[in-house]
C-alpha cells in the first residue's frame, strides 16, 4: 500500500544495493538516528536502525516521537502493520498533536483491515495538520465504512491531490470510487488519465481492465491487463482477471493455459480452479470442468465461489439434487450474495420444489430488491403452488425491473400448464413483443 510515496522510493534505492549490504552505519547514535528519519534504507534495515537509534539514553521526547514513527513506518513497508500499530501509538503517548504519528497508525490500521480505528486515526491526523496522507486515508476508510459518500470521499481525495499533484494512491483511490458505484465510464477516465502521468502505473491498468470489462470492451481490457502483468508478473489480481477476459473472448484455450498456471503457482486458491472449470465447460469438456472442481474442494479451503460454480456445471449437466446440496453449502460462506439464491431458485424449480424455490427468491430480493430475475422465480414458484393470480401480478414486478422479453413466452407455459388460459392470453396482449 502507497502512503506518503516513501515505498516507491525505497522498492528504487533497495534495488541498488548489492547482494551483501554493508552492516549498518553505527559509528554514532546521531548517524542512527539520521538514517532511522531519512527512510531511505530497504524496510528491514530501517527497522534494525530504528530500534538501535531508540536505545539510546536521554532521548527528548519530540526526537523519540519521531524515532517510533519512523520504527512504525519501517515495520508497515515490510508488511509488518500489526507490529507498527504499538509504535505509533507510543509516539502519540508523548507527542499527541504528531500528524505523522496519527497518519501512520491510520494506515497500519487500514492495512489489517480495522477501517473503523483508522477512519478516526485519519481524523485525528487532520486535526493536527492538513495533509495529503491524511485527507487520502480519511476518505478511502470513510467511504469503506459509510461514514462518507463517494462524492465526500471523492472530494477529500481532490483536495489531497491539490496539495501534491503526483499523488497516484490518492488518483487511482478517485477511480476505485467511482468503480464501485458502477461509474465505469468515470473510472475509466481516472484510471488512463493516472496512467499518462505514471504510465508504469500496475494498479491503474488493472483499474481501467476491470473498468473495460464491465463496459464489455474485453479486447481493450486484455490489452490493460497484459499491461499489469508486465510491470508486475506475479500480480494474481490481473492474472485472474485477464483470463477472464481471455474467456470473454472465446479464447478458452489460452485461458485454460493461464488457469493450469495459475494452479500450479497457487495450489491453495480457489480462483485457479474456478476458471480453469469454466473454460473447460466452454470447451466443452464437462466432465473435466467436473472433476477440476471436485479436485479443487479436497485441494482447497471452501469457498462460495468454487462452490456456485461447482453448483452451477452440475446444474447444467442435470444433476440437480448434488447442485443443490453444493449452493445451499455456498449460501453459508463469506461471499454469498443474491445470485447463490438465484441459482438456488433455478435448481428448486427443476426439482418441483416451489416453496424452496420461493424461500430463495425472496432472500435473493432481500439482498437487492431491484433483481428482474428473483422476481420471476418467485412468480414461478407462485403459479406452481397453485396462485397464478399472485404469479401473473409479480412477474409484472419482474418486467418492470427488466426482464428479458423472451421470458413472456416462457411463462405464458407456467401459466397454461397451472390452467390459467385466460391469464396466460392477458399475458401475450399486454407483452406482444
Amino acid at each position: 500500500m502507497q502512503r506518503f510515496g516513501a515505498f516507491v522510493l525505497i522498492s528504487a534505492f533497495a534495488a541498488t544495493l548489492p547482494v551483501a549490504a554493508k552492516p549498518l552505519i553505527t559509528s554514532s547514535e546521531e548517524t542512527l538516528a539520521r538514517l532511522c528519519l531519512a527512510q531511505e534504507e530497504a524496510p528491514e534495515r530501517l527497522v534494525e536502525a530504528c530500534e538501535e537509534a531508540l536505545a539510546a539514553p536521554d532521548l527528548t521526547d519530540d526526537l523519540r516521537a519521531d524515532l517510533l514513527v519512523g520504527l512504525g513506518d519501517a515495520l508497515s513497508f515490510a508488511g509488518r502493520d500489526e507490529e507498527a500499530v504499538p509504535y505509533f501509538e507510543a509516539a502519540i503517548a508523548l507527542v499527541p498533536s504528531s500528524a505523522r504519528a496519527h497518519s501512520g497508525r491510520g494506515w497500519s490500521l487500514r492495512a489489517i483491515e480495522d477501517d473503523a480505528a483508522a477512519y478516526e486515526a485519519f481524523g485525528a491526523a487532520l486535526e493536527a495538520e492538513t495533509t495529503a496522507s491524511a485527507l487520502a486515508g480519511r476518505a478511502a476508510t470513510g467511504r469503506v465504512i459509510g461514514a462518507m459518500s463517494g462524492a465526500e470521499a471523492r472530494e477529500y481525495l481532490e483536495a489531497a491531490l491539490a496539495i501534491d499533484p503526483d499523488y497516484d494512491w490518492a488518483r487511482r483511490e478517485i477511480g476505485w470510487s467511482w468503480f464501485d458505484e458502477g461509474g465505469n465510464e468515470e473510472a475509466l477516465a481516472v484510471f488512463e488519465d493516472t496512467l499518462a502521468r505514471f504510465p508504469a502505473d500496475v494498479n491503474a491498468a488493472y483499474g481501467a481492465g476491470r473498468a473495460l470489462l464491465r463496459l464489455e470492451e474485453a479486447e481493450d481490457a486484455l490489452y490493460y491487463f497484459n499491461l499489469a502483468l508486465d510491470g508486475d508478473p506475479e500480480d494474481l489480481g490481473a492474472r485472474i482477471m485477464r483470463i477472464i477476459a481471455l474467456r470473454l473472448l472465446d479464447r478458452n484455450a489460452q485461458a485454460l493455459r493461464d488457469a493450469d498456471r495459475l494452479i500450479a503457482d497457487h495450489p491453495d486458491l480457489p480462483a485457479g480452479y474456478v476458471q480453469r472449470g469454466l473454460a473447460l465447460v466452454a470447451l466443452e469438456r464437462r466432465s473435466e470442468s467436473l472433476e477440476t472442481f471436485e479436485a479443487a474442494e479436497a485441494a482447497v479451503e471452501p469457498s462460495n465461489s468454487l462452490l456456485y460454480w461447482h453448483a452451477d456445471t452440475l446444474y447444467y449437466d442435470g444433476r440437480y439434487e448434488e447442485a443443490l446440496e453444493l449452493i445451499r453449502r455456498a449460501t453459508t460462506l463469506d461471499g454469498a450474495d443474491s445470485s447463490d439464491y438465484l441459482l438456488m431458485a433455478q435448481i428448486a424449480l427443476e426439482l418441483e420444489d416451489p416453496s424452496v424455490a420461493a424461500e430463495a427468491a425472496e432472500t435473493a430480493l432481500e439482498l437487492n430488491p431491484k433483481d428482474a430475475w428473483g422476481q420471476y422465480y418467485a412468480a414461478v414458484a407462485m403459479v406452481r403452488s397453485g396462485d397464478s393470480g399472485g404469479g401473473r401480478a409479480r412477474f409484472d414486478s419482474a418486467m418492470a425491473a427488466g426482464l428479458p422479453q423472451e421470458q413472456v413466452g416462457q411463462f405464458a407455459r407456467e401459466l397454461i400448464a397451472a390452467g390459467a388460459v385466460s391469464l396466460a392470453v392477458q399475458l401475450r396482449l399486454r407483452y406482444p413483443g
